[in-house]
């Protein structure tokens, strides 16, 4: 898969808001009647990033280790406005995904 962040066009530091005002836009300008290839890439790349528990997961896979996972689950935590998580569910789901 090629980078959801890439694909959508935003930075990792995006806040949910961004992220999803961005899959909103896209969505728009690539419909999938007419683009269905590119729609659904950019509909894969929103699920890899649209939710907290997601993005956690894809940044362990990109790093593909496990040594600053807590690190990693604090720098996703404060980029995002919805259900702030406690450190050991974030742990929990991590180890659910891997």
């Amino acid at each position: 898969m090629n980078d959801p962040y890439s694909v959508l066009g935003i930075s990792p530091e995006s806040d949910d808001e961004t992220i999803r005002k961005r899959y909103l836009e896209l969505v728009r300008e690539f419909s999938p009647e007419l683009h269905p290839q590119r729609f659904s890439m950019i509909r894969a790349a929103y699920d890899h990033v649209r939710d907290l528990d997601r993005r956690v997961a894809y940044r362990l896979e990109e790093q593909g280790k496990q040594d600053n996972i807590e690190q990693i689950i604090e720098e996703v935590a404060c980029r995002t406005s919805r259900r702030r998580y406690n450190l050991q569910t974030l742990l929990e789901m991590s180890r659910k995904v891997h």
